[in-house]
């Protein structure tokens, strides 16, 4: 999964907070790792933008 915008990020955020409670195992479980990963990677990216700017 890769957030590319501002409206991605936010779509991907009211996601994780709704299935922030899924149980392990479960593919919401599963949904929210890839989530969390990708709005890190997305948050972190732009950080950098923004240092380097």
């Amino acid at each position: 999964m890769e957030i590319k915008n501002e409206t991605e990020y936010e779509k991907a955020s009211a996601r994780a907070d709704e299935i922030f409670n899924a149980k392990k195992g479960t593919p919401e479980h599963d949904e929210l790792q890839s989530l969390l990963k990708a709005l890190k990677k997305y948050e972190d990216d732009f950080v950098k933008m923004l240092k380097d700017f």
